[in-house]
């Protein structure tokens, strides 16, 4: 295998979540009385658009998606998060040291974002420090789920522990069926 299957590493942003201002925090203030029918609909959801999906960076190469799922729970985040990705260098077979997590609300979100920047007491040895970041472009459980449901890493000659995976209260649930065929990773190991 390849790894086609990503293609360039995504870009996190580094706002961390309690400093982050909602695009309705941004606009000039406005009294209730001004804000009217649509506009008033329209404030109230911009204000309730949230980030939920974290990117984990500087993980340990040699992490499994198992080790780093026991990680994620020993911590504290058990059946806070609902989609788990750790991409995979399959002719390596180690992880690309970066992960995706869809955490469940902005308070889980908040304790992650606490827990893992700057957490270094990985089960290996290693001298790397975890960074936390905003995931981008992808953001949200759908969207991540639509991104990767007929992505090749889903292809059934993939082995599982490279593949996504998503949760309901900390259970694995199967993934959603992809839309098309899914085509097979490029073999490309030498």
């Amino acid at each position: 295998f390849s790894n086609d299957v990503e293609k360039a590493r995504p870009k996190a942003q580094q706002t961390p979540p309690e400093q982050e201002k909602t695009p309705a925090a941004t606009q000039p203030k406005t009294s209730r009385s001004q804000v009217t029918g649509k506009a008033a609909k329209d404030e109230e959801s911009c204000r309730k658009v949230q980030r939920t999906t974290v990117m984990l960076r500087n993980l340990p190469n040699n992490y499994t998606r198992d080790m780093f799922l026991s990680l994620l729970d020993e911590e504290g985040l058990s059946e806070l998060y609902d989609f788990v990705y750790l991409p995979m260098d399959f002719c390596r077979d180690a992880n690309l040291g970066y992960a995706f997590v869809n955490l469940v609300d902005g308070a889980a979100v908040d304790k992650a974002w606490k827990k893992f920047d700057g957490f270094d007491r990985w089960a290996l040895p290693t001298a790397k420090v975890c960074q936390v970041g905003w995931s981008g472009p992808h953001q949200g459980f759908q969207a991540h789920v639509e991104r990767y449901r007929n992505s090749p890493v889903m292809h059934k000659s993939v082995p599982d522990c490279y593949k996504p995976m998503i949760f309901k209260n900390g259970i694995r649930k199967p993934f959603p069926r992809p839309t098309k065929k899914v085509k097979a990773p490029a073999a490309s190991c030498r």
